[in-house]
């Protein structure tokens, strides 16, 4: 496993100068030993603390598989990855010192993050700062953003809001919900899309709420949904909020109501929070896809056990592996490691045309070989739209009464186009 280094924050200005280190070394003459060239070093913005502080773990999971294999095969350009993490403890305030700090100490030249939590509170930065930056969450914030330098690996909330949605209307067939999120950003985004596409295809939202996280109690909103008598709750909650909240739903007797929720929910740390055997039996997670099916999940998966142990993939360490690709890839193909270089060629490796790859090396061999590459990735095609956001396939996934996920059913682009 990798080792990674740790920032210390120090100050809360941003720092733009010197994201640039990191560049190719000036050639040596034709009589002296070519020096090794410098690595060069990855920023992993993410919560690593506080609220949903699984996501950090979990993706930088992911860009270690893919580091390794980078380095494994000779590095980009011949410079070895570097990887230093930065944690926003899922705060925006706190994301902003954070990114500012690694950026001024690591000088990276890529990040991948901040999540859906902060991304919002530094991106203009970021894109100011002409560092690439995969960001992953679904936040409808950046559905129509127009920022050079951000790419977004992970589908919309609006697309996953409507695959929830289309999971409990044309699988599930329940025709009275309740709604109940978590207070916080990366929730409410979801609110619209499931409510309006609900209401679309005839289901009756008897609640909709929306909760402060982290409280002691929550008896009076768990009263207020049981009074509506739905067949089905929709819900993103923290671990914290959600043990409090379904613990007390049971203990009022709606423990038999189905829970669809979205890949907070799916995280092994939510079905701890609110007990492995009931999220078993009620909760199911509407996400993308753990692995896509074919050449590409294979790999990874292979690579992941190899790097952890002989476990299986993690949900979101498949987007941070993805990310790392694209952006070496993007590095090779412009023969550069400068960001304000190497930034248009990210659709070109991304979306083709090109003859399809499905890693790292064989994706390397094809543009030494002058091939036009179309990289497929773990979590399926990595092709970004007009706003650099990603369009992919979503499947529902429950719980075994020993807290590991199973997939229950996919559900295509196909399926949710036009729904």
């Amino acid at each position: 496993m990798l080792k990674h280094k740790s920032v210390v924050l120090m100050s809360s200005t941003l720092v733009t100068a010197g994201i640039l280190a990191g560049l190719s070394a000036p050639a040596a003459s034709a009589h002296a030993k070519k020096p090794a060239l410098k690595p060069i070093t990855i920023a992993v913005a993410s919560p690593f603390s506080g609220m949903e502080s699984f996501i950090g773990p979990d993706t930088l999971n992911g860009v270690d598989v893919a580091v390794t294999q980078i380095n494994a095969n000779g590095g980009v350009l011949g410079h070895k990855v570097q990887i230093v993490t930065a944690d926003t403890v899922g705060d925006p305030v706190d994301a902003v010192p954070a990114v500012s700090q690694i950026i001024a100490t690591a000088h990276p030249v890529a990040m991948i993050g901040p999540s859906s939590l902060t991304i919002t509170s530094v991106i203009r930065q970021l894109n100011q700062d002409k560092l690439v930056d995969m960001t992953i969450g679904g936040t409808t914030q950046l559905d129509h953003m127009k920022y050079k330098y951000i790419y977004r690996v992970t589908p919309s909330d609006s697309q996953m809001g409507v695959a929830m949605a289309y999971y409990g209307t044309q699988i599930k067939h329940y025709k009275r919900a309740a709604l109940l999120w978590g207070a916080n950003a990366s929730a409410q985004t979801l609110n619209n899309p499931v409510e309006s596409t609900l209401k679309k295809h005839g289901v009756d939202v008897v609640s909709d709420m929306s909760i402060v996280p982290d409280q002691s109690s929550y008896r009076s909103e768990v009263e207020r949904i049981l009074a509506a008598k739905p067949d089905v709750i929709y819900t993103q909650l923290d671990p914290q909020s959600g043990s409090t909240f379904f613990s007390e739903l049971q203990q009022l007797g709606g423990g038999n109501i189905p829970l669809i929720g979205d890949d907070v929910t799916a995280s092994a740390q939510f079905a701890q929070a609110i007990g492995v055997s009931y999220a078993a039996k009620e909760l199911v997670s509407v996400q993308p896809p753990a692995s896509a099916s074919g050449p590409a999940a294979a790999d990874y998966a292979r690579y992941y056990a190899h790097e952890f142990s002989g476990q299986q993939p993690i949900i979101l360490s498949n987007n941070g592996y993805d990310a790392m690709n694209i952006i070496a890839l993007a590095m090779i193909e412009a023969k550069s490691t400068n960001p304000t270089v190497y930034v248009k060629d990210i659709k070109n490796v991304a979306n083709g045309p090109g003859v399809p790859v499905y890693n790292f090396k064989q994706a390397e061999a094809a543009i030494k070989a002058h091939k036009k590459i179309n990289y497929q990735g773990a979590s399926g095609p990595e092709d970004f739209n007009k706003f650099h956001n990603v369009m992919g396939a979503a499947e529902a996934d429950g719980f075994t009464s020993s807290g590991t996920l199973f997939k229950v059913v996919g559900i295509s682009p196909q399926d949710l186009f036009g729904y």
